[in-house]
This record gives C-alpha cells, structure tokens and sequence, in this order.
C-alpha cells in the first residue's frame, strides 16, 4: 500500500526502495526525538522540589538545551552539505539519545543541565539534515504539504512525550520519562542504517529531477564564502527576523503552561497536561491543514502563502490569550478545563499555520547546496527566541509572577505576524532567481 501517495507525497515513489525507508525512518525518528523537548514541562515542579532550585535555574535548563541545539546546528549545517545525510543524521540522534537516556540518572542540578545540553547538541543535528533530505525529495509542488507532514509527526511526538511525562512522571517519579523516550530511537536507528539511502542532491529540482533520477549528477557544492551570499536574499532575511519573537511566546508558554495553571488555576499535574496536550493536538492540526492551504495558496500565487501565514499570527494571539485570561477555580474539575481547551486549541491551531510553510518557503529560495546552511541559519535566529523564552519567563516570573510572564510572551506574536507581511512583497522574486539558475544547470548537465 502507497501510505505517502495518499496524503499526497506521491513525488517520493520516484526514488527507490531504500530512500522510501530512509524517510519512514526519518518520520519515526523525529517522532521519538521531539518527544524529550516536552518530556520535562509536566514535572517541572517535582524537579525543583527535588534539587531545591526555582524558576530562574530550571528556565536555564530550558534556554540552554534549546541555544546549545541552535549554536551547534551552524556546525551540523555545514556538514550537511559535505557529507553523508544519513550517517550524520545516525551521528545526531544517538548524541541526543544517549545523553537523554541518561538525565534519568542525574544525581544533581548540574549533571542535569549538563545532559540537557548535551540532548540539545544531538537535536540540534537532526533540523539541517531533514531539511536538506525534504528539500531533495520533493519538489516546489510538494515541499509545503511535505514539510507540514514531519513537522505535524514530529510534533506528535511532543504530545508523546507530554503524555509520558505528565501521567508516568507523578506516579513513578520524573526520571522514567526521560528513559522511556529514548529508548525506541535506538531501533530506529539500527533500522535507518541497514535500509536507508539518502537521496541525490538536486533531486527536488523539477528543472533537473528527470536528470538526476537518471544518473547525472548534480555538482553544486557550498563554500565558506557562500554564508555571506545567504543574508543577500531578502526572504532569507525577513524569514529569520519574524522566527525571533515568534518563538519566544513559544518558548514560554508550551514550557511554563502546566506550572502555570498549577500556581494560578489550581489544576492538578494531569488536568494541566491535558490542557497541554490538546494544545499540542492544536499544533497538530494547524501544521497538516497549514501544509495543504498553504500549498494551494502558494500555487496559486505565491505571495498568498506569507500573507495567509501574517493573519494566522495576527488573529491566532486572540484564543490563546483567551485561554490563559480564563478565570480559575477554587477546585477545578475535569469538565472546567474544557473552555480554556477549546480556546487553546483554536489558538494553537492558527498560529501553527505558518510552521511548515516558512520551511517550505527557505527550501524554495535557496539552492539545494545551500539548504542545510540556510537551515542552520534559520534554526539558530528561531531559537534565540525559543532558547531565551524559558528564560525570559522564569525571570519575568521571578521579579513578579507567572501570570505576567505567560500574557505577555504570548504578545510576541504580533510582530511575527507584522513580519510576514513585508516578506510577501519579496518571495515571488527570490524564488524565480533560484528557478532561473536551475534551468541554467540543466543545460550544463545535458552537455554533460
């Protein structure tokens, strides 16, 4: 049975057998390894309690597994486009694994920041490589719709690992977790290496794709100089901007919500959890519906798709704030969490709208030798924000209270939402460049 033709990735039955597995694989492993980003927000409070530390130090756990991944990904990004996709994508997720296994042994605060941070050097690996290895399976036609699909699975795996976290955690203790996560990658890895090939670089271009599924090859390559040459197109550009304060709502209020609700609602460790976990569904649905409008728009003209992604943010703010303004009660029962989910999950499901299809737009202005480059770059400009968010919110919640921390970060949205406006008046023009130098390409490699 064709899974992929049916959810519309039909392009990547063009390649053979072992490139089908290495993106099955792919999809499972990012499953798996975006289920520890979440894994320790539903005890965050047995944390504390246990190593007697407060909001500010847990918040630097968060920022610093998040800024370590960020940093590193510029080194991971490089090596994507010089060396095997696969056996650096095998490398990167037992570097997250391993340490990730093991923070359910740490013995203190600081052997559990320094396994965190060593996580975050693993998941820092796997964003340029996936990105290069989508970019190269499909094509422009596809690349929203694809993108949406592993970030909606990946994201599924956030909402794993709160459930783990959340209802595990406070029965058996909040290491468990973190074992329990872990351990399934180590399979998948096995699996990826004994059937997995990557596909050839160049293979998403529809200009050269026949070409290069035919044998030819395709010789870009990227040099030093060529990261400078990036920050000259201005969708690059106006793409890293708006990812700052984007994500710095995202990196406190997924982080700090059930904390939040604990201090301010009275709501138990599960009621919280589930409050986040249908937030997370939220993201979910916004990311697989963001990749099929958003495909359609961008076919349909292309300065559509970062217009349609501003709103997303503009009106998306609204039910979220909602969702945290609601008012609490004394004892909340499960039935109270369910306007408040409502609200979170309409609000989850907007702002995620534009996920995917800000992917999806990098891989459509930059070069297939560029894209783990552009991706590193990307990934370190979105998590300046997500990496300072826990932060940020832990030192807000110190000098005042996580009421405060939790509106306010979720404001940031605004000028994310701003930004994609401006970006639309440039998309159109930086996608033609790159359409332009692949038909140049196609009439080199024909004479080949």
């Amino acid at each position: 049975m064709r899974i992929f033709e049916k959810i519309g990735l039909n392009e990547v039955y063009n390649f053979k057998k072992g490139v089908i597995f290495l993106f099955s694989f792919l999809l499972l492993m990012g499953i798996i390894l975006l289920a520890d980003q979440n894994v320790m927000s539903p005890n965050i409070q047995a944390i504390e309690n246990e190593f007697g530390i407060g909001d500010k130090e847990i918040g630097i756990v968060g920022s610093a597994f998040t800024l370590v991944a960020a940093i590193v990904t510029l080194l991971w990004g490089y090596l994507t486009d010089k060396f095997s996709r696969k056996w650096l994508l095998i490398s990167a997720v037992l570097l997250g694994e391993i340490p990730c296994f093991l923070t359910g042994f740490a013995h203190s605060y600081t052997e559990l920041l320094i396994l965190r941070i060593l996580t975050g050097i693993g998941i820092g690996g796997t964003v340029p490589i996936a990105f290069s290895l989508i970019g190269d399976l499909f094509t422009e036609k596809q690349r929203p719709r694809a993108q949406a699909w592993y970030d909606a699975i990946t994201a599924i795996g956030v909402v794993f690992g709160m459930v783990v976290a959340g209802f595990i955690g406070p029965v058996y203790g909040w290491r468990i977790p973190f074992i329990i996560v872990s351990v399934p990658n180590f399979l998948f890895v096995l699996g990826m290496a004994i059937f997995g090939r990557e596909p050839e670089k160049g293979a998403g271009e529809q200009e050269i794709r026949d070409l290069v599924l035919g044998g030819k090859k395709y010789k870009g390559k990227l040099k030093l100089k060529d990261y400078l040459s990036l920050f000259k197109i201005p969708s690059n550009v106006w793409l890293f901007i708006q990812g700052i304060p984007g994500t710095v709502a995202w990196g406190i209020i997924p982080y700090y919500l059930i904390t939040f609700y604990l201090r301010h609602k009275n709501f138990s460790v599960q009621l919280g959890t589930v409050l986040l976990i249908i937030l997370g569904l939220g993201t979910i649905a916004g990311k697989l519906l963001g990749g099929i409008i958003g495909n359609r728009l961008y076919l349909k003209k292309r300065k559509y798709l970062p217009i349609a992604a501003g709103f997303s943010q503009l009106i998306g703010v609204i039910p979220i704030l909602i969702t945290l303004y609601w008012p609490a009660k004394e004892s909340p029962q499960f039935l109270d969490i369910i306007p408040p989910a409502i609200f979170g999950f309409i609000g989850a499901l907007i702002i995620s709208f534009a996920g995917p299809n800000v992917k999806a737009m990098l891989m459509d202005v930059n070069l297939p030798e560029h894209r783990g480059a552009i991706s590193s770059i990307f990934n370190l400009t979105d998590s300046i924000g997500a990496g300072f968010g826990p932060f940020i919110g832990g030192l807000i919640s110190s000098m005042r209270n996580l009421d405060f921390a939790m509106k306010v970060s979720a404001l940031f949205w605004i000028p994310c939402g701003i930004l994609f406006f401006v970006l639309s008046f440039y998309l159109n023009k930086d996608v033609e460049r790159v359409r332009t130098i692949m038909q140049r390409v196609r009439v080199e490699m024909e004479k080949e």
